[in-house]
C-alpha cells in the first residue's frame, strides 16, 4: 500500500454504464488550436473530447460528444491530412477505419464538430493500429500512414486514402500490442508464443511482392519475424523510450510490460534489463523527464506503471522515484500540460471516468500496518497450501459424489383459477387485473438440521406477474418430515397477449459449509388465466388445421376445465364440435372439430393469438390420446408471419428516427443554452439575436419529440408481443409440418427465437438473420458449403438493416431445406 495518494485536479464521468477500451484514449492538440485535449471513445460508440482548463469539471470543458455508428476500439492522432501540418484523429472501429478532422466552434461556447476525411472498410475484425511515417514514400510525402492489426494477425497498411498492402503475421493466434519505430522503420508486437517480435517494413513489403508474384492471386503466406525474444509471459503493453543510462544517441529501447515483469530490450532484441513486479500491472506510460532532470542520466525517460488495484509506480533507470495510489484503478495513462502546469497525469478507467491528477503528499486516512510486526511461519503456510490443494482435487475430480444435503422444489399448479372470494390477495395495484392462480411450492430439505435464510424468487413473462416475487424463508427443517408449502399467487394483466405461459421459481441458499447453491422448479400456468369461453364465432380470417391419426376427441373432453368455468348459457352454446375462446387481450379464437376425421381447425381474426390455443390443443391431444401423431399438412403461413416482422421492423425504425431527432434537438438546446450563458456573463452583453425564441422553440420540439418517443415505445412493445406470439406459432407449425424431433425443434427455436428483445445496439431482426445464416452455412448447408464454411465462420457485424427482405429469404430457405430432409442435428 502506498503512503501517498494521487490528487484529483479535474475529473469527468460519463454518468452511464458504458465500457471503454484501454486504447480508446489519447491526449493531443486535436483541434490544432493550441493546448492539450483529451479524447475518449466507448464500446457503445460515443466519442467525447474534453479540454480541462481549470480545477474541477465544468460544462464548457466538454467540447464534443457524438455517437458514432460502431464501437470505438482505438483512438490515435497523426499528421494524416494533406500537407502534413495539422493533426487528425484516427478512429478504429471493428470493421472500418475512419479519419476525422476536428473543427473548433466558431463562437465562444459552441461545440466542436467532426469532418470525415477518410474511411476505409476492413474485411476482418480489428484489434489495434499504429501511426507513423513508414518507408521512404511516407517520408517524401511528409504525411503519416496507418498500420492496422486484425484479430487474426493480418496487418493492413494504409497510405493516404489507399491500401498499400496487407500481410498475415506468423504465430498470431492472439494479437498483441502494435508499435512502430521510426528510426529502424519496423514494427514491434507480441504473439501467442509469449515472444516479443520485430517485423521490418522492408520484410513486409518484400513478402507482399513475393506473394503477388507466386502462384494464385489469393495466396496467403505468413511473414516470419526478423527477430523474436522469449519473455515467457503475456505482454500487456509495449512502448518506445530511453530507459538505461547513456544509451547510443540514435537508439531507442523497447520497454515491455509483462503480466508480472518489466523488460527493457534493445532494438536488436537483446534483453538489457528486467524487474519483477509485486503487483498486477494494468497499463504503462513512458514520458520525458523534462526540464530540471538529472543530466547524469543521459536523458533517460520516466516509466509510469499502474496496477489493477490503483497503485502508481514511477521508475527511472530501475529506481523507484515515487509511489502513489488512485481512487479508481486506471486502464490507460498519459502525461501532458494543462493550465500551463507540466507533468499532469491523465487517467481513464474502464467505466469512462477521465481524470487529471498530480502526485500529492497527503497520506490516506487509513492506518498503515507494518509487515515487520509478525514473522512468517513457513510451516503453517505449507500446511495451508496442502489443504487447499486437497480441496481443489476434491472439487475438480471426475468421480465426485453428489451432495446428500440438497433442496427440492415441487410446484402444484391447479387446472382452474381461484374462486372469486379468494382473489385480491396482496397489495399490488394490478391485483384486480384478472383471474388468479395460487401455485403451492413445496420446499423440502434432505439434510440434517434446519436450513436457514432460503430465498425464493418467482419469475414469469408479461402479461403474467406474481404478487410476491420474493419470499424469504427463515428456516426449512431437514429430514423426512412434511415439506414446507409456500403459496404464490399469479395473475394476468389485461390488454396483452402472452408470449409464454412458463413460470420459474428459484431458491437460493447457503449450506452449513458456506457453499452457495440453487434449486429451481419450472411449470406452465393454466390456460384459464388468459381466456374464457364465449358464444361460437363462425368467421375467421386466419385458419390453421391440425391433423391426427386417431378418432377425434370431443371438445368437452379436451377443454372441460374451461367449460366448467363458463356461464350456463355460454357453456350450452359450445357444442361437441366447436369452442370459441376470448383472450385477455380481446382477441377471439375458435376451435372446430371435424365429425368424420381427426382434424381440428383453429381460426381467428388475427394470426398471432392462435399460438396459445394451438400449443394447448397439441398438448391436450397427446394427453387424451396416447400415441397420437399430430401433424400439419397445409402450406406454411409465411406471408402472414412476414407481416408481423414488417410491423415490428417499422416500429423499430420509427423509434430510432425519433431518438435521433431527439438527440439532435437536445444538442441544439444545449448549444443555445451555452451561448445565452456566455452573453449573460459578459459585462457588455450583446443583443440576444432571437436566441431566447430559438431556445423556447427548441424546448417545445423536445417536448413533442418526447411524447412521440413514448408513443413509439408503446407501439414497439405491442409489435414485439405480436411478433413473439407469431414466432411461437410458426415454430410449432414448422416442427409439425416437417416432423422434427424434440432436439431439432429446440434448435429451430434457438435460431428463430420467440424471445424478442430489442436493444439500442442490436435488434431481433439482425440477430435472427445472423443465426439463420450461420445455420444455412453449417448444419443446413450443402456438403460443399459446409466444407467452405468450416474454414471461416466470420459473419459481418450486426447492425440494423435497411429492410428485412434478407431475413425473409433466409426463413424461406430454412423451411425449404427442412422440407428436403435437412436437419439441425
Amino acid at each position: 500500500m502506498s503512503l501517498f495518494k494521487a490528487r484529483e485536479w479535474w475529473t469527468a464521468s460519463t454518468g452511464s454504464d458504458e465500457e471503454f477500451s484501454p486504447s480508446a484514449f489519447c491526449v493531443a492538440d486535436l483541434d490544432n488550436q493550441g493546448g492539450n485535449k483529451v479524447a475518449t471513445g466507448s464500446l457503445s460508440g460515443l466519442l467525447r473530447i474534453y479540454q480541462p482548463r481549470q480545477r474541477d469539471y465544468r460544462a464548457e470543458d466538454l467540447l464534443l460528444e457524438q455517437r458514432l455508428d460502431a464501437p470505438v476500439i482505438q483512438l490515435a492522432t497523426g499528421l494524416l491530412l494533406p500537407g502534413g501540418t495539422r493533426l487528425a484523429l484516427a478512429v478504429l472501429h471493428p470493421r472500418k477505419l475512419v479519419v476525422y478532422e476536428v473543427h473548433a466552434g466558431k463562437q465562444l461556447g459552441a461545440y466542436h464538430s467532426l469532418a470525415k476525411v477518410q474511411e476505409h472498410a476492413l474485411d476482418r475484425n480489428t484489434f489495434n493500429m499504429a501511426i507513423g511515417r513508414f518507408g521512404s514514400a511516407s517520408q517524401a510525402r511528409a504525411v503519416d500512414s496507418i498500420a492496422v492489426q486484425s484479430i487474426d494477425g493480418t496487418v493492413s497498411v494504409f497510405e493516404g486514402d489507399a491500401l498499400a498492402f496487407s500481410r498475415l503475421l506468423a504465430n498470431s493466434l492472439i494479437p498483441g500490442p502494435w508499435v512502430h519505430s521510426p528510426r529502424a522503420d519496423c514494427f514491434f508486437t507480441a504473439n501467442s508464443a509469449l515472444e516479443v517480435c520485430c517485423y521490418k517494413l522492408s520484410s513486409l513489403t518484400l513478402a507482399q511482392a513475393s506473394s503477388e508474384s507466386g502462384s494464385g492471386a489469393g495466396a496467403q503466406r505468413k511473414v516470419n519475424a526478423d527477430w523474436s525474444t522469449v519473455v515467457g509471459e503475456h505482454v500487456v503493453d509495449i512502448k518506445l523510450g530511453r530507459f538505461t543510462s547513456n544509451p547510443p544517441t540514435s537508439e531507442s529501447e523497447l520497454i515491455v510490460l509483462g503480466a508480472q515483469t518489466l523488460f527493457v530490450l534493445k532494438e536488436a532484441g537483446a534483453i538489457r534489463y528486467q524487474r519483477r513486479l509485486d503487483m498486477q500491472p494494468s497499463c504503462l506510460c513512458v514520458y520525458s523527464a523534462g526540464e530540471g532532470a538529472d543530466t547524469s542520466t543521459g536523458g533517460s525517460d520516466n516509466v509510469l506503471i499502474a496496477s489493477a488495484t490503483g497503485a502508481l509506480l514511477v521508475l527511472r533507470e530501475g529506481v523507484s522515484l515515487w509511489s502513489a495510489r488512485c481512487d479508481q484503478p486506471p486502464i490507460a495513462l498519459s502525461v501532458g500540460t494543462f493550465a500551463d502546469v507540466k507533468g499532469m497525469l491523465v487517467s481513464l478507467t474502464e467505466r469512462g471516468v477521465t481524470s487529471v491528477l498530480y502526485l500529492g503528499t497527503d497520506p490516506p486516512t487509513t492506518a498503515v500496518g507494518g509487515s515487520h510486526e509478525k514473522d512468517l511461519d513457513y510451516d503453517e503456510m505449507d500446511d495451508e497450501h496442502r489443504r487447499l490443494l486437497g480441496r481443489i482435487r476434491e472439487a475438480t475430480g471426475g468421480n465426485r459424489a453428489e451432495p446428500t444435503d440438497y433442496l427440492t422444489l415441487r410446484a402444484q399448479v391447479p387446472k382452474t383459477v381461484d374462486p372469486v372470494a379468494e382473489r385480491g390477495l396482496g397489495d399490488d395495484d394490478r391485483s384486480s387485473a384478472g383471474p388468479s392462480v395460487t401455485v403451492r411450492v413445496s420446499v423440502a430439505y434432505s439434510g440434517k438440521g434446519p436450513l436457514e435464510s432460503v430465498q425464493l424468487l418467482a419469475q414469469c413473462e408479461p402479461p403474467f406477474f406474481c404478487l410476491r416475487e420474493s419470499v424469504e424463508l427463515s428456516a426449512v427443517q431437514g429430514g423426512s418430515g412434511t415439506p414446507l408449502s409456500v403459496p404464490l399467487v399469479f395473475r394476468c394483466a389485461k390488454d396483452m397477449l402472452p408470449a409464454s405461459c412458463k413460470a420459474l421459481v428459484v431458491a437460493t441458499y447457503t449450506t452449513a459449509d458456506g457453499a452457495p447453491r440453487t434449486a429451481r422448479a419450472e411449470f406452465d400456468l393454466p390456460l384459464a388465466m388468459v381466456c374464457k369461453v364465449i358464444a361460437p364465432v363462425k368467421n375467421g380470417t386466419y385458419k390453421v388445421t391440425l391433423d391426427t391419426d386417431q378418432p377425434p376427441a370431443q371438445i368437452g373432453e379436451l377443454f372441460g376445465d374451461l367449460l366448467a368455468l363458463a356461464p350456463g348459457a355460454e357453456a350450452g352454446k359450445a357444442g361437441a364440435s366447436v369452442l370459441s375462446l376470448q383472450l385477455a387481450s380481446g382477441h377471439d379464437v375458435t376451435v372446430l372439430l371435424s365429425k368424420n376425421a381427426g382434424r381440428y381447425r383453429i381460426q381467428s381474426g388475427s394470426f398471432e393469438p392462435m399460438w396459445q390455443v394451438a400449443h394447448e390443443l397439441q398438448q391436450r391431444l397427446r394427453k387424451a390420446l396416447p400415441g397420437v401423431n399430430v401433424s400439419f399438412n397445409e402450406p406454411l403461413p409465411l406471408q402472414e408471419y412476414f407481416e408481423l416482422i414488417d410491423v415490428h421492423f417499422a416500429a423499430r425504425q420509427e423509434l430510432a428516427e425519433t431518438q435521433a431527432a431527439l438527440e439532435q434537438r437536445a444538442q441544439q438546446f444545449r448549444v443555445v443554452q451555452k451561448r445565452l450563458l456566455v452573453r449573460f456573463k459578459d459585462k457588455n452583453p450583446a443583443p440576444l439575436a432571437n436566441l431566447d425564441l430559438l431556445l423556447g422553440g427548441t424546448y417545445e420540439q423536445l417536448m413533442e419529440l418526447g411524447s412521440k418517443g413514448e408513443a413509439a415505445k408503446k407501439a414497439l412493445a405491442l409489435a414485439t408481443t405480436s411478433l413473439a406470439c407469431g414466432t411461437q406459432l410458426i415454430n410449432q407449425l414448422i416442427a409439425l409440418r416437417f416432423e422434427l424431433d424434440e432436439d431439432n425443434a429446440a434448435e429451430l427455436r434457438s435460431h428463430l427465437s420467440p424471445q424478442v428483445h430489442d436493444f439500442s445496439e442490436q435488434g431481433w431482426e439482425e440477430r435472427t438473420d445472423a443465426a439463420l445464416a450461420l445455420a444455412l452455412r453449417t448444419s443446413l448447408g450443402k456438403a460443399a458449403a459446409k466444407d467452405a464454411a468450416g474454414a471461416s465462420l466470420a459473419l459481418p457485424p450486426l447492425a440494423m438493416p435497411i429492410d428485412v427482405s434478407k431475413l425473409k429469404k433466409h426463413i424461406t430457405v430454412v423451411c425449404d431445406r427442412l422440407s428436403k430432409g435437412g436437419r439441425f442435428k
